[in-house]
């Protein structure tokens, strides 16, 4: 039983967003993977808490931080 809970509680843990991104706005995202600055293009790649792959402007992020 104790093994059951712990394995569904580190399931549930392993499922939560690890980083959050604060736009410049003020906006504050989530994402699951870390955000990757493609110095190229001036755009952060990342996959977001529902999975999407999502891209935003260097510029208009003001704080990338680890959950």
């Amino acid at each position: 039983m104790v093994v059951g809970v712990m394995i569904c509680l580190s399931l549930l843990l392993g499922c939560a967003p690890k980083y959050q991104i604060v736009l410049k706005d003020g906006q504050k995202l989530k994402a699951d993977t870390k955000p990757e600055l493609n110095k190229d293009t001036g755009y952060y790649h990342y996959v977001d808490q529902d999975g999407r792959k999502v891209q935003l402007k260097e510029a208009d992020v003001l704080l990338i931080k680890e959950r």
